[in-house]
């Protein structure tokens, strides 16, 4: 038997771990690259297969016919876009993707996964996207002048900035303003430097831990330390409902303890799972694989 991983880093540590577990089920495992996929139309001649033959020429002997997607890479618009058309593409040669193109463009786009949340009645932070400099500065004194300004597409910290000066404000609007930037801004809230990652596989939060800093920034990559946490029921249904809404199958959710309850500030379609490891005793990787396995059947 023979399954695939979508990822543009099969070197990466995560994916080997996983691959490992599908070996343990009597799996082959192919890795998928998705900026090797090239896409052709209207070309008929032998030597040069249109799109549909060239994936299926990939896919040919995957069985279960699907796919693991542990990322699509984040590199400039258009090749985010050309990806996740790739993934279309294979979608509509009934080939099943987990997590799904949909999925992967909602929890992606963090203007998405806002507006969904809302839409759901999930609680978050108070959010303002727009276009316009002068918009944003107005944004920003809504908010109450003491903001997170966030890429829209964005994972790891990267590109996160707090601003409570009107001056440093007005300086970082107009600059980004000039190089056609969105602006995601989000309040400030404080959270004693720790937030809350839960791993959800369907409808189920398998685990989760919190993630404490020395900063404002709570993610893993920029330095926080994991710790163990028991997860009650709200916040299990919590995750569960932040997970649906976005219609993402594996996800990581990100959930901040504030003084106006809990709230919801982020969904990863590719969660990242080697910090959890360090602090719970469940097979991640596993559980993953065998949810995968369960559904793609």
């Amino acid at each position: 038997m023979k399954t695939a991983i979508i990822t543009p880093n099969p070197s990466d540590m995560e994916v080997k771990i996983i691959t490992k577990e599908f070996q343990k089920k009597g799996f082959d495992v192919k890795t998928i690259i998705p900026g090797e996929i090239n896409v052709s139309v209207g070309l008929n001649v032998e030597n040069e297969p249109n799109s549909e033959k060239f994936l299926c020429n990939i896919f040919e002997d995957i069985e279960p016919r699907g796919a693991l997607v542990r990322g699509f890479g984040m590199n400039v618009t258009q090749k985010i876009f050309f990806r996740l058309d790739v993934l279309r593409i294979l979608e509509n040669m009934d080939i099943k993707l987990i997590n799904s193109r949909e999925s992967l463009e909602l929890a992606t786009d963090k203007l998405l996964t806002s507006f969904l949340f809302e839409k759901a009645n999930i609680p978050t932070l108070k959010t303002i996207i727009c276009e316009n400099p002068n918009d944003a500065l107005e944004a920003f004194e809504i908010l109450g002048e003491d903001i997170v300004l966030k890429p829209i597409f964005g994972s790891k910290g990267i590109g996160l900035t707090r601003i409570n000066d009107r001056g440093f404000a007005e300086n970082v609007i107009y600059k980004l303003s000039r190089l056609n930037e969105i602006f995601y801004l989000q309040e400030y809230v404080r959270h004693n430097n720790r937030d809350i990652r839960i791993l959800v596989l369907g409808d189920d939060a398998v685990a989760g831990m919190y993630r404490i800093s020395d900063s404002w920034k709570t993610n893993i990559y920029t330095g926080a330390k994991p710790k163990s946490i028991e997860l009650n029921n709200e916040l299990k249904e919590l995750a569960v409902k932040a997970a649906q809404a976005t219609k993402t199958e594996i996800a990581g959710i990100d959930i901040l303890e504030t003084d106006k309850g809990l709230k919801v500030i982020e969904v990863n379609s590719i969660p990242g799972f080697t910090a959890l490891q360090k602090v719970t005793e469940i097979n991640l990787a596993e559980k993953i694989v065998e949810y995968y396995l369960n559904q793609i059947k």
